[in-house]
């Protein structure tokens, strides 16, 4: 044995690294499952709120909101992402009822045509705008006229009908003259009067038609097609297009104090929920048990330490944070008492 206090803790430091290097190589199962048993001992003993600050938290989260979501990382894969999902291979192999459940549907609309406040609140707003007026107008007008249109075809074909509609054209040209602003007051009431009549026909549609009969049969058509059927709706490139001007308008919004509050009521309302429980409760209510922990560290961290080790990355690692220790004072004494 050396009488170099310092060769000694130097060979210490090498059969250490190379012991470390071990535990995560020829035996890295066994100190799996041993530190994460020792994780879940002391898991069922710390609560969260104790460990984790919402307000840590809170300066996180708007990290990830303000330079992780504007990084461009993800402009980058906006369309790439949206090419996928539009190109994907299995939207042809699986049918859409397979994929979302008709009951869930049928939830839904259920759902929607019973929100009766908020049906209450659009038809009201829609009321004070002049212009849903004046297209609620046309489009009464467009059905009026088509059906005198059709009806007039009919009539005209009866012995002395045309001399009557000649006259009535007459009376309208003539009607016609009015002044402008008498018009335009006629036309506003007509226009306000077709809202109305609109809307009444749209609550009683909603109230008494079979509109959800009708949207479920919608559905049950497309059901029995291929996911990749919806396609025929949208162009890859309106796809694209759709999925740019999306995270456009989410990039418009992620810096502003409304979003920053949604986010921050959110973290403070996880808190509030699940705060008092500890660890070993997160992630029981989450789903990840014991098993799960010890698959997914068996899955992705194997890869990770061979290429490490290959390099030489992690043996210098392990070397530069201990070598301080076994070349400190402490150590040299320890070894030249012995």
């Amino acid at each position: 044995m050396s009488n170099d206090p310092q060769a000694v803790t130097g060979k210490l430091l090498d059969a250490l690294v190379e012991f470390i290097l071990a535990e995560v190589t020829d035996r890295f199962d066994d100190v799996v499952v041993r530190e994460i048993d020792l994780v879940l001992a002391g898991a069922d003993s710390i609560r969260l709120g104790d460990v984790v600050d919402p307000a840590d938290v809170k300066v996180t989260a708007r990290i990830g909101v303000d330079q992780v979501g504007g990084s461009a990382v993800v402009s980058q894969l906006v369309v790439p992402f949206a090419d996928v999902f539009y190109n994907l291979d299995a939207a042809s192999e699986h049918n859409l009822g397979d994929v979302i459940d008709r009951d869930q549907v049928q939830a839904l609309i259920n759902a929607v045509l019973g929100l009766t406040t908020a049906q209450e609140r659009l038809f009201e707003r829609l009321t004070l705008s002049p212009l849903i007026a004046q297209l609620a107008s046309r489009f009464v007008g467009s059905i009026i006229n088509d059906f005198v249109a059709g009806n007039r075809k009919k009539a005209e074909r009866l012995p002395g009908m045309s001399s009557i509609f000649s006259v009535g054209d007459k009376v309208v040209s003539t009607a016609a003259k009015v002044g402008k602003g008498q018009l335009d007051a006629v036309a506003g009431m007509g226009a306000q009067y077709a809202l109305k009549q609109t809307e009444g026909a749209v609550r009683d549609l909603v109230k008494n038609g079979p509109v959800e009969e009708a949207v479920l049969e919608v559905w049950d058509l497309h059901a029995n097609e291929p996911v990749s059927e919806l396609r025929l709706y949208v162009s890859e490139e309106e796809n694209r297009e759709l999925a740019e001007l999306a995270y456009g308008a989410a990039m418009s919004t992620r810096n502003k104090e409304y979003l920053l509050a949604l986010v921050d009521a959110w973290i403070d309302t996880f808190f509030e929920n699940f705060g008092q429980s500890t660890v070993r409760e997160l992630l029981d209510q989450l789903g990840l048990s014991r098993d799960d922990l010890i698959a997914e560290a068996a899955r992705f961290a194997p890869p990770i330490i061979d290429a490490l080790i290959a390099n030489g990355v992690l043996a210098d690692q392990l070397r530069q944070r201990l070598e301080p220790f076994f070349s400190s004072d402490a150590a040299i004494a320890i070894v030249t008492e012995g």
